[in-house]
């Protein structure tokens, strides 16, 4: 098949489900639209915990725990819970850090039967890790397996020689979720909720929010797969080229009336603290500022950042740190993507740089901060 055949026919799918999109009302999602899509404690960890609560509100029981259980510890023969006794709790302190940082802190869920502590969840959506940030829940529980959940399933970059396992809200977290939501077939509110939720998980792990349309597709792609390999080989080029022609737009605007800013790009090497490869414009007033505000496009989740960051920070030495004074998520291009809404001319330019200059005006004391 032509290149341009295929693309028609893939087109042509899209199409049609974008159409039943918009007669179905699925996309009218109220996590997106309260701004809580990648909130870790008020979204995520707080359905997660009251679903893992047999006493929760959802009127499942302890059914929801038990499908956790079986898709997180199937292969560990050893674990044993008492579900009926069972309680998970959200945000629990245990104790001030202290300076060598291997006790105290906050654990994001924690689940205890009558026996004590058996697994506690470190909930990571995009919030950088802390110091011994596991050693110290091993010290506080050494009993309790440490489950580390990622978009993903990343390992953590501290380690700290703690046994800990890997799990997903990609795979784990995505069908367990959609267990319990079969298992609510007879209670439409908690079903609907948790429907919701699936389309939150995979719109942040980029998955395809439509099953049919999704087998449709692949179905395509089985059928021509060596024009599809040579697509897939050349996308993410062309994604790279249409993010740095928007850049150069903006770079070309005139940002924030009362300064002449200084402008000046940093591709890859700004954010040396992960792995995740991103598009930054970085400006300032002078070239002594202490600080740089930062426009970033992360490639790995198709998000939008504006954020404050000290000078020193944008060097290629190591620092120690906090890396971002301050950051914010533009959230206007989540929804499809931020290449997708300039190629469809919906006046993206403009509307990052009215958010840019919102944001300067928003934050000039951070910005001048002397310390």
């Amino acid at each position: 098949m032509q290149y341009n055949l295929l693309l028609k026919q893939v087109k042509s799918i899209i199409d049609l489900y974008e159409k039943h999109a918009e007669l179905s009302g699925e996309r009218f999602n109220i996590f997106s639209i309260m701004g809580m899509d990648s909130d870790e404690v008020r979204t995520h960890s707080a359905i997660l915990g009251e679903l893992l609560n047999p006493k929760g509100n959802h009127s499942l029981g302890s059914k929801p725990l038990e499908l956790f259980v079986k898709q997180v510890f199937e292969e560990n023969d050893d674990f044993e819970l008492d579900y009926e006794s069972s309680i998970c709790e959200k945000e629990l302190h245990i104790g001030k850090i202290n300076e060598d940082k291997t006790e105290g802190g906050r654990i994001d869920l924690i689940l205890k039967d009558t026996t004590g502590c058996k697994f506690v969840i470190e909930n990571k959506i995009y919030a950088p890790e802390q110091t011994n940030q596991l050693k110290r829940y091993k010290t506080a529980y050494p009993e309790a397996k440490i489950l580390y959940l990622t978009l993903k399933g990343d390992e953590s970059k501290a380690q700290d020689d703690v046994d800990y396992q890997i799990i997903s809200y990609k795979t784990d977290i995505l069908n367990w979720i959609e267990a319990c939501a079969k298992e609510a077939f007879d209670k439409p509110m908690v079903r609907e909720v948790l429907n919701q939720y699936t389309y939150l998980l995979k719109k942040l792990t980029n998955q395809t929010t439509n099953t049919e349309m999704k087998d449709e597709l692949k179905e395509v792609i089985k059928n021509n797969y060596t024009e599809s390999l040579e697509i897939y080989k050349n996308f993410e080029e062309v994604r790279q080229d249409y993010v740095s022609e928007i850049f150069e737009k903006i770079k070309g605007q005139k940002i924030h009336s009362e300064i002449d800013w200084k402008i000046e790009f940093d591709n890859v090497k700004f954010n040396i603290w992960t792995s995740k490869a991103s598009k930054t414009l970085l400006f300032s007033d002078n070239e002594d500022s202490i600080n740089f505000y930062y426009l970033r496009y992360e490639y790995s989740t198709n998000m939008l950042f504006l954020g404050i960051v000290p000078r020193k920070f944008t060097t290629n030495e190591k620092s120690s740190g906090k890396r971002s004074v301050i950051r914010e998520e533009i959230k206007d291009f989540k929804e499809s993507d931020l290449v997708t809404e300039y190629l469809k001319q919906n006046n993206v330019i403009e509307k990052i740089q009215n958010k840019i200059n919102l944001y300067i005006s928003n934050h000039k004391k951070i910005y001048y901060q002397t310390k």
